[in-house]
């Protein structure tokens, strides 16, 4: 079984090479791996050549200027030719397993479309890192509606079958294009998990245009609510209450992220005010806290 490996890549030659280097160290070898730089004007296109040089797998697509990752990963699935697509961003690493025990996954149980494993995620500023694990398999076309539960593109693999029938990403979101596609992949298909963490995700922190950040999710959840009406007028009011909470939770962690606290009570205000719980108190509290705090106490209950 082959799996088209898509990394998207913009101005990002020191991490790219980790990134890629994780690919090739797979134990599963039976990749093609597609690198869209997607108008990269660094050393991009000399570090492809040379890789290119030492490793047939590797496929490398060049256009200018550039157009967005959703762009680029839309066209690395449009000329992947496995079929299983696995989606890696350029910033993150692959444990050496990932593809082999995912792989085995779609063996056993034939039926999946999707298979995601779990992170490792660090956060570089405060030296801190803990685990996320996957919860949720089996039949989500409820649950994601919810919040998701999948989590970034780079743990998961995808029958192409699958994505052939639901669309790429949407080249419209700036934000939570991930989301978008898993919520159309969960309506035809069920899904696994590997319970190990086989993605290194790093996460830097930054000050710059928290504001406009904070916008543009809240946008991109709008425009995510309106797509797909048809499918929240169809849930219980329970699953829509959750998700309603489950928005606003996201943008108060969103804001604390990026450190901008008076963005983060404003909306714990508000989750607390129409969502009065132990939990909503608590995530109200944090606001008063360092982030840095608030990870150790993440870390340790991991």
């Amino acid at each position: 079984m082959k799996v088209s490996v898509v990394i998207p890549t913009h101005n990002r030659a020191n991490l790219l090479k980790n990134a890629v280097d994780s690919v090739i160290k797979q134990t599963y070898k039976n990749l093609e791996i597609i690198i869209v730089s997607d108008g990269s004007t660094d050393e991009t296109e000399v570090l492809l050549s040379e890789y290119k040089r030492v490793d047939s797998r590797i496929k490398a697509i060049h256009y200018y200027p550039n157009k967005g990752g959703n762009y680029a990963r839309n066209l690395g699935i449009k000329n992947s030719t496995g079929e299983y697509v696995a989606f890696l961003d350029d910033d993150d690493e692959w444990m050496e397993k990932k593809i082999e025990l995912q792989i085995k996954q779609f063996t056993n149980n034939p039926k999946l479309g999707l298979i995601y494993s779990g992170t490792e995620i660090t956060y570089t500023q405060y030296g801190i890192s803990y685990e996320s694990i996957p919860k949720k398999t089996g039949d989500l076309s409820k649950d994601i509606l919810i919040s998701n539960y999948i989590g970034t593109t780079s743990c998961v693999i995808v029958k192409k079958e699958i994505l052939n029938l639901v669309g790429g990403f949407d080249t419209a979101l700036k934000a939570k294009q991930d989301y978008d596609l898993w919520i159309r992949v969960c309506q035809h298909a069920s899904v696994g998990a590997v319970k190990e963490a086989l993605v290194k995700y790093k996460n830097s922190n930054t000050t710059n245009q928290i504001s406009d950040d904070i916008h543009k999710y809240i946008k991109s959840m709008n425009y995510i609510n309106n797509k797909y009406k048809y499918l929240y007028s169809k849930i219980s009011d329970e699953i829509l209450t959750k998700h309603k909470q489950s928005s606003y939770m996201f943008l108060v962690k969103t804001a604390l992220r990026n450190n901008n606290k008076v963005i983060a009570r404003k909306y714990s205000k508000k989750l607390l005010t129409k969502y009065p719980s132990l939990k909503t108190f608590s995530l109200h509290i944090s606001t008063f806290f360092s982030y840095s705090f608030i990870l150790k106490i993440r870390a340790l209950k991991k």
